[in-house]
């Protein structure tokens, strides 16, 4: 009879917190919207500007024309582009139809763009950990030649691929990727690779990984949950997945209240509610509604509170920039420039010896990374700097660099036979030629610092002539290879990291102080500059450390491990390899930090960054 009166159990919704819109997919929304306020209709979007067609939809009824290419929208028209990210191909197209065009792609995809870019200007094949064909994923892979990347989505994955295990790798990930999938990727890329370089952060959107987070806490107490998201989007689906792998009975992905499974819904006392990031409240709130009409109660569970929000995206047409353009462009046209800026320097007066010119060409022009030319430039950029000055700074610096290359491959210090993959300048003409060639370079630098066009201020250019001194003399180049070639008998990690700021971080430190001298910066930015450089200078010798280790002497261009046959001590031999990449990344990400005020503006000098922590030369 007691069981008679027994009140039915209550029937209650679980809300999944965090759940629907994301910081970028409002972004990307709130983009369309101002452009049509701006310009007024119709307002081009290639593809659908997120995955959800209620919100595509929404926008076509305020004026917006989706299409799926480029050259289906009038010449001259606003096109914007979607928030997955588009390939390089595709904004060469726009540029080519004179479109006003607005990229609208999220901030963290940008991220993955740049990381991906610069693992490959640095030599490395990468892993896209991600679902081949989703829009992602195909902008991603537009950002470098074919083939320079593997989409990878699981571990067997790499059983198809033909790589040795001592290639060199890196590995980024789709921003709507499950997290615990990526993580058993990356773990077996890491298992059978002996370099591989990742990511400073996640890949993984914040939003993508707090609601996979939310949806796990509360799966396994539910009796069905629902996912509010379009069938396209990547996000939406992964949660289905990641609810039913922490425990949930079914988990039923719906557009809105409309697809509702009424028959899971009569047998559920429980049910968990959660919306994928490119889903709007519109959606969310009429599947509760029409859940509270079934007799169920709403109950929000404890959750993140997201304050993550993104700068609106610029309105004005894109134009590059002077100096825009990925790294390895903007390197190749430096190299012509300053070649040419040497060979000019080098001259053909008369009454000068032939053989003593050829040597100083060999030894400069047609090689070389031209890495701390580039630092130069984008500093002097950064500051407002004038680049014909930096290009003659820029010169300065690499006559001293290939002075010390000269000197350090003669038989008295390393005696070398190879660099950059040719004969070392004394095995290309005598080891004479050679001292007096490293001599006259090393002369010429301060020759082209002194000289009036390199700036109109006496005072500036006395500044350059001396900050170089300090960088070459017994506190730098000079004191760190003396050094490296006398270390302590038993030298310690500080002990190595003291040679190395000298040997190599000092001329890094120089082209960076240059850069400030040439331009207008307050003491707090120029204090950043510095200390950005300080761990710049670390990061490209330890790096130089790792590739005598694992590098391959024909990529690097020279003879490898004679450090570890002479005994000499480096960052690998102190800290071992992977103690070695730990603290290059930490080094790297210090970069970073000290260049965060600048925000946008010092992209050219973060993807110096992360070249030198991941280059295979």
């Amino acid at each position: 009879m007691a069981n008679a009166h027994r009140t039915a159990p209550e029937r209650r919704v679980l809300l999944a917190n965090p759940r629907g819109f994301c910081a970028g997919v409002e972004r990307a929304i709130d983009t369309v919207e101002q452009a049509l306020a701006r310009h007024g209709a119709p307002v081009y979007v290639r593809r659908a500007i997120v995955h959800n067609r209620a919100v595509v939809e929404r926008l076509e009824g305020l004026g917006a024309i989706f299409v799926q290419e480029v050259d289906e929208i009038p010449e001259g028209a606003v096109a914007i582009l979607s928030a997955h990210g588009s390939a390089r191909a595709v904004r060469h197209a726009a540029e080519a139809r004179h479109l006003r065009m607005v990229d609208a792609i999220c901030p963290l995809v940008a991220k993955v763009h740049a990381e991906v870019e610069a693992w490959y200007r640095a030599g490395r094949h990468v892993f896209l950990i991600g679902h081949l064909g989703h829009p992602e994923v195909v902008g991603t892979l537009g950002q470098v030649p074919s083939g320079a990347v593997s989409v990878i989505a699981q571990p067997s994955d790499l059983d198809t691929l033909d790589l040795p295990p001592n290639s060199a790798v890196a590995y980024a990930v789709q921003t709507t990727f499950a997290v615990r999938d990526a993580e058993e990727t990356i773990a077996a890329i890491k298992a059978r690779f002996r370099d591989v370089a990742g990511p400073r952060s996640s890949d993984i959107c914040y939003a993508t990984t707090n609601r996979q987070q939310a949806v796990e806490a509360l799966a396994a107490s539910c009796d069905l949950v629902l996912v509010v998201g379009d069938v396209m989007s990547s996000n939406a689906r992964r949660l289905t997945e990641v609810a039913e792998a922490a425990g949930a009975p079914r988990a039923v992905l719906i557009a809105g209240a409309d697809g509702l499974p009424m028959d899971l819904l009569a047998a559920a006392t429980t049910v968990g509610l959660t919306a994928a990031a490119s889903t709007p409240a519109s959606a969310v709130d009429g599947v509760c509604a029409a859940l509270t009409a079934q007799g169920f109660a709403l109950e929000e569970a404890e959750g993140l509170s997201e304050k993550v929000r993104f700068r609106s995206v610029s309105l004005d047409p894109l134009h590059p920039a002077p100096q825009s353009g990925s790294l390895e462009e903007r390197l190749t046209r430096l190299r012509a420039e300053i070649d040419a800026a040497l060979d000019a320097a080098i001259g053909q007066a008369r009454g000068r010896d032939r053989r003593l010119a050829e040597a100083m060409r060999y030894a400069t022009i047609g090689g070389g990374k031209r890495f701390r030319a580039l630092l130069v430039a984008a500093v002097s950029e950064l500051v407002g700097g004038s680049p014909a000055q930096a290009l003659r700074v820029g010169a300065a610096i690499e006559c001293v660099h290939a002075q010390s290359l000269v000197h350090d491959d003669l038989p008295c210090m390393d005696d070398d036979d190879l660099r950059r993959g040719r004969p070392t300048l004394h095995r290309k003409f005598d080891e004479a030629t050679a001292v007096l060639a490293g001599d006259a370079l090393l002369a010429l630098a301060f020759e082209l610092l002194a000289d009036e066009p390199t700036h109109p201020d006496p005072a500036v250019r006395a500044q350059l002539v001396l900050s170089l001194a300090r960088a070459v003399g017994q506190d730098g180049l000079a004191g760190g290879q003396m050094m490296d070639l006398y270390p302590p008998a038993r030298p310690t990690a500080q002990d190595m990291f003291e040679c190395e700021s000298r040997k190599t971080g000092a001329l890094i430190r120089f082209a960076v102080e240059a850069g400030t001298l040439l331009g207008r910066c307050s003491a707090e930015e120029r204090m950043r500059l510095l200390r950005f450089a300080e761990n710049l200078g670390l990061v490209f010798q330890i790096r130089d450390d790792m590739l005598d280790t694992i590098g391959d002497a024909d990529v690097v261009g020279k003879a490898l491990r004679k450090d570890e046959a002479a005994g000499r001590k480096g960052a690998t031999s102190l800290l071992g390899l992977e103690g070695a990449a730990r603290q290059a990344s930490e080094l790297e990400s210090a970069c970073h930090e000290a260049l965060s005020p600048f925000g946008p503006r010092a992209m050219p000098l973060r993807d110096l960054a992360r070249f030198a922590v991941s280059r295979m030369h």
